[in-house]
């Protein structure tokens, strides 16, 4: 997947536990395919605390994420290509959340905000794997 991730047209999102509490990852992989976007790879991710803190430099996002997620819990991450994905999935990211909770932030699934977030998130998520 590391050589996946050198492409310029690819990106990912990690779909966070309620997702699949309330049955919308489904849902939400629609939604991605529909905006035109190919999903080309999966891979499960294990998160810890210290994963956590990184991800989310924000304190009230680290406090809201850390009573959401048991640590060391698997998480699944696609791998998503298509044109300016790095924005154009953030936005996406919004609508969902919108759609599904009435809200824009937090809830249902992470993608980074721009290219070198994205960068600093895969350093982290994939730091352990080969």
């Amino acid at each position: 997947m590391r050589k996946l991730i050198k492409n310029k047209c690819v990106s990912f999102y990690l779909l966070k536990p309620e997702t699949y509490l309330f049955g919308k990852h489904h849902f939400i992989r629609n939604k991605i395919k529909a905006a035109g976007f190919k999903i080309i790879g999966k891979q499960k991710i294990q998160l810890t605390f210290s994963d956590l803190m990184a991800l989310y430099p924000n304190l009230m996002a680290r406090i809201t994420m850390s009573l959401r997620v048991p640590f060391l819990m698997d998480l699944d991450m696609y791998f998503v290509e298509g044109d300016n994905v790095v924005p154009r999935l953030n936005a996406l990211k919004y609508d969902i959340r919108q759609e599904l909770s009435g809200a824009k932030l937090g809830g249902f699934l992470h993608t980074p905000d721009s290219p070198t977030e994205l960068q600093q998130h895969l350093s982290i998520l994939l730091k352990n794997q080969s």
